[in-house]
């Protein structure tokens, strides 16, 4: 098993890592970087068995996830309201911002969700040691 929770926390990290890289070209890139370099953190304390800062960074990431998810909700909302006649995958449009705060949502939902999943795999390793 500790072999699967250290693929998983590795993929996670290397997952959150390549969201923070690819941050470059975005409207807001310092604040996306940020965001997913704090979410890759957790992760990655957890691989080198750091309990009590990972503690910390975990609430400090959802935190995080929660304040931009709330951010773009409105705007993802949107998106699925004109989801069968817009794909999430195009250029950004200033007559459709909606769609650039669609994507934004699904990636601090998927940070939000690598973070909880590197929290509950911390939680089992520290109980089967």
């Amino acid at each position: 098993m500790r072999y699967l929770s250290n693929a998983v926390l590795s993929i996670n990290l290397l997952l959150l890592l390549a969201f923070s890289a690819v941050q470059w070209n975005d409207p807001d890139p310092l604040l996306w970087i940020a965001f997913y370099l704090l979410c890759a953190a957790v992760p990655l304390l957890v691989l080198l068995n750091k309990p009590k800062p990972v503690k910390i960074l975990v609430v400090l990431a959802l935190i995080a996830c929660a304040l931009e998810m709330t951010r773009t909700a409105a705007g993802a909302y949107n998106y699925y309201l004109h989801m069968t006649e817009e794909a999430l995958m195009q250029g950004m449009n200033p007559n459709k911002p909606y769609i650039e705060e669609a994507r934004e949502f699904l990636g601090a939902l998927l940070a939000a969700l690598m973070v909880v999943i590197s929290q509950w795999l911390a939680r089992f390793r520290l109980n089967n040691r």
